[in-house]
């Protein structure tokens, strides 16, 4: 009988901790939410460097095909029957208009 007792207890204990680990974490997400941080983030501690957000990317942002990259493309879709002429000038003259 002492060992269902004891890990009846040990149930007990690892619930009443879960209940209370989760009011804790809705407790700071509303203080978070509140202070405008992303949802998941918290606040900065002072001191340390603040982490990267999960989202960010490094190295540079791809470069924009150029213009005339971008007109022949649309002139290969074209010949290929992919776009139609009205197609090809509305987005030609989308591409030169900038």
């Amino acid at each position: 009988m002492g060992l269902i007792k004891t890990g009846l207890k040990a149930a007990v204990f690892v619930k009443t901790a879960h209940i209370v680990h989760d009011r804790i974490e809705r407790r700071q997400q509303a203080e978070w939410a509140a202070q405008g941080l992303p949802a998941g983030t918290a606040p900065p501690v002072p001191g340390q460097a603040p982490a990267p957000l999960p989202y960010a990317t490094s190295g540079p942002a791809p470069a924009q095909p150029s213009i005339l990259d971008q007109l022949t493309q649309l002139g290969d879709l074209r010949a290929a029957g992919v776009v139609t002429d009205a197609e090809f000038e509305s987005q030609k003259a989308r591409i030169l208009a900038g």
